[in-house]
């Protein structure tokens, strides 16, 4: 993902210590919610160096994620917190986990010790009054999955104690004022960190209540609106209370409302992108404000439902934490989360790595987020409110682009049940907003990124073994997206722009080409790199063949594996590289492999790799298997080399896969080791222990998948190339039954497979069906510290699906 900033490299290295009462084997008492709060990358212009995620309390998908807002957020802005900040701005109750652009966090709450004399916003600004923004430091803070533990201006006569924890749609939390006369709570409804359209509060001080609406969006500055209604309900009778407009503060007021019809936050950020201009913000400002006696030093609690249907639904949210104490939610949120960790589990290796993988498995849980409310009520992609049948939910935040390459992967493997409710939730999108939709973030379509991301989805989790979604409906909804330009009013998006380029020729013509920024503000029905998007056109149209195969649609399957050849339109025969084609068939001169024109976060290097349906194919194309090899090699001179260059980039999507290529070119030890250098050199359990945004749990996912010895390459399909575990043992719940992995002499240094059985058997492959594992299985390797003659035959290489 895209966006600004830079920042010095840094790999700090905070660990938690395991909560009490955390069982033996529990991965989440390993867990470092800090992780990838700052950067441990230069910023290369996809989104910062950070991982992009937030500490705060949360379940698996959950609705609600509630935590800490940092300011000046240089570093890790888009998630909300930035572990080099030492101050807060709020605890918002909604956060997206590794995205490249700011989104959500909406409603900010805010304590204040004493009584509020002024409005606590700064008319014209996205800024609060400094006099009221307080401090903290890392010594007085502590998260955990499910819990979030701050003191504000500790040692200070006015610290305040915050902690906060969550159920799938509440967030809830307790704040203890210092022993003086007044303590205050704000709830900013126009606080979201991409500016509101709308903010509106009612208090009700006979039902201790405070509701509202706020209305948001642009996310990557995009024309895109969502409202999220909340309902607060305190502990504690108010002893005063008030509203705010802007600048004018309202004691005794029970309602505020303002709008903004052109709702943007404009506060400058050095290096930001040159199209926004300075201050001031032209955020809508309107929040409530609610005061407490704390002469004895009580805490107030605080219990907040959220919903993107009505206050009315909001208020049906809080019956998840109805009669609980802190302690009982927060228990219970440990318990989720330690039920839904559990189904991966690992023994043996180092502490650190075991924390590595443990964050990264609970970063890999985070997102799609739930949209629909207790009783199933959701507001649809055409603004309707729809209902879910009983025992499913719906799910949007999904970062298509992203998570088709690993995360999907995963949450079919372990949590079988939600991969088929998010295979029907992009089809409810479909049906709902006119088109499968790329990334999908609360009501709205985001026109971001590129490709058809859904059909690979989809796909992925079919051939995966999920069922439980309607099949049919997809493969008719895949075909119509591939076949006609899909339109959707839904935030003016488009399924597959310059589709009839594509159909017409096999490729899009670089004379179309747009950057990122004028494809998500000015020119939103134009393709952002024209070569990457008609590579991701012809991998989504092999995944529709895929799944046409799977229900018997043999016409489909054939037709649309031979549009997954497209991709050869753009092989310069004079390079034999991937290049920019114009319409005339001419291609874009001057193309080095450095070459970002025409490429999505990417070069013409990297996006020559990207051909995984039909590797095979590709190597031909490259002179041969011999210089294939060889061309692999130098790719490998860096691992995380940055967009323009002519190298690997591990802390982003196009390359992610590329290291088991190595498999199918007969070397499946210089995977395995490059594989091993990854993992150490760009993981970590720190702050700065990500390569780059983890991009709704991509990065994380591909951590856990490779520590286990496992990778997705070839989406709608079941293939998977096999690497060697980090780990002596693990197991896996996969989709109920278990698969249990041992690795003879794991450790890092000895990343090399020296053999292995499955199920007691010699196996010799570099790959497998990972549908052969569904009915439980046991993989015993054997690893060395140097190369071994394992997998090495061209016979045993992974299929390569063919397009003639």
């Amino acid at each position: 993902m895209n966006c600004r900033g830079w920042v010095a490299l840094l790999a700090a290295t905070v660990v938690l210590a395991a909560p009490a009462g955390a069982k033996a084997g529990d991965l989440t008492g390993l867990v470092n919610p800090f992780t990838g709060t700052e950067a441990s990358a230069p910023d290369f212009g996809t989104g910062g160096g950070a991982g992009n995620t937030f500490p705060g309390a949360t379940l698996p998908f959950g609705m609600v994620a509630f935590g800490p807002d940092t300011i000046p957020g240089l570093t890790n802005f888009t998630a909300g917190y930035t572990w080099s900040d030492h101050q807060i701005r709020g605890f918002s109750l909604t956060h997206f986990s590794g995205a490249g652009c700011a989104l959500l966090q909406d409603l900010p709450i805010l304590p204040v010790a004493g009584s509020l004399s002024k409005s606590p916003v700064i008319a014209g600004s996205s800024d609060l009054d400094p006099a009221i923004v307080p401090d903290f430091s890392h010594k007085y803070e502590k998260a955990r999955p499910g819990f979030y533990n701050v003191t504000l201006n500790p040692g200070k006569g006015d610290q305040i104690g915050s902690e906060l924890t969550a159920t799938t749609r509440t967030g809830m939390a307790r704040f203890t004022f210092p022993r003086s006369d007044t303590g205050t709570l704000t709830l900013n409804a126009g606080g979201s960190t991409m500016a509101n359209y709308l903010a509106a509060v009612q208090v009700d001080p006979k039902a201790r209540e405070v509701t509202g609406v706020s209305e948001s969006g642009r996310f990557c500055w995009e024309p895109s609106k969502y409202k999220v209604y909340f309902a607060a309900r305190f502990d504690r009778p108010f002893r005063t209370f008030g509203t705010w407009k802007g600048a004018t503060l309202s004691p005794g007021s029970t309602g505020a409302k303002d709008v903004s019809p052109d709702a943007f936050n404009y506060k400058p950020i050095a290096g930001g992108p040159p199209f926004l201009p300075g201050n001031p913000s032209t955020t809508a400002q309107a929040g409530a404000y609610v005061s407490f006696a704390a002469g004895k030093s009580r805490p107030v609690g605080v219990r907040v439902g959220i919903s993107f249907v009505s206050v009315a639904q909001a208020r049906k949210n809080l019956s998840e934490s109805a009669g609980l104490a802190i302690e009982e939610v927060r228990n219970r949120a440990r318990q989720r989360w330690s039920r839904e960790m559990g189904k991966v589990r690992i023994g043996g290796g180092l502490k650190e790595d075991r924390r590595t993988f443990a964050t990264a498995l609970y970063h890999s849980l985070l997102e799609p987020s739930v949209q629909s409310d207790v009783n199933g009520l959701y507001r649809g992609q055409d603004l309707k409110v729809h209902r879910v049948r009983p025992g499913h939910a719906h799910y949007s935040d999904i970062s298509g682009w992203d998570v088709y390459r690993s995360q999907i992967q995963l949450l079919a493997m372990i949590a079988p049940r939600r991969a088929a409710d998010i295979a029907q939730s992009l089809l409810r999108m479909e049906a709902q907003g006119g088109c499968l939709p790329r990334w999908p973030y609360a009501t709205q379509n985001a026109n971001i990124m590129n490709g058809d991301p859904s059909s690979p989805m989809i796909a992925t989790i079919h051939a995966l073994g999920v069922r439980g979604f309607d099949a049919k409906d997809a493969l008719r909804a895949m075909v119509k997206g591939a076949d006609h330009l899909c339109h959707s009013e839904n935030a003016d998006y488009t399924e597959r722009e310059a589709l009839g380029d594509y159909l017409k020729r096999g490729w899009i013509g670089q004379e179309r080409n747009v950057t990122s920024a004028e494809h998500s503000v000015s020119k939103r029905s134009e393709p952002w790199g024209t070569a990457s998007t008609t590579m991701e056109y012809a991998l989504a149209d092999f995944t529709i063949s895929r799944l046409a195969r799977a229900l018997g649609r043999k016409d489909l399957a054939a037709r649309f594996l031979k549009r997954s050849g497209n991709w050869r339109h753009l092989v310069n025969p004079a390079s034999r590289a991937i290049e920019p084609r114009y319409s005339d068939g001419s291609f874009l001169p001057g193309v080095t492999p450095s070459t970002e024109d025409g490429f999505v976060e990417g070069s013409s290097a990297q996006y020559g790799w990207f051909v995984p349906q039909n590797l095979a194919g590709r190597f031909a194309t490259l002179g041969g298997r011999k210089a294939a090899l060889a061309k692999l090699d130098d790719f490998f001179t860096e691992l995380n080399a940055g967009p323009g260059s002519p190298y690997a980039f591990l802390g982003n999507e196009p390359t992610l896969q590329t290291p088991w290529i190595y498999n199918w070119l007969g070397r499946p030890d210089k995977a395995q080791s490059i594989v091993r250098r990854a993992q150490i050199g760009l993981y970590g359990p720190g702050p700065g222990g990500l390569p780059g945004n983890d991009d709704g749990g991509t990065m994380s996912a591909w951590f856990v998948l490779s520590a286990l010895g496992l990778s997705p390459v070839i989406p709608g399909t079941d293939v998977m190339p096999l690497g060697s575990p980090l780990f002596p043992k693990a197991t896996v719940n996969f989709q109920g039954r278990m698969v249990r992995l041992t690795a003879k002499n794991a450790a890092r240094k000895n990343p090399y497979v020296k053999g292995l059985r499955i199920n007691r058997r010699s196996w010799k492959k570099p790959w497998l069906h990972l549908g052969a594992l569904r009915r439980g299985a046991k993989l015993d390797w054997k690893l060395s510290s140097s190369p071994s003659g394992w997998g090495r035959g061209r016979k045993l290489a992974p299929p390569s699906f063919g397009d003639r």
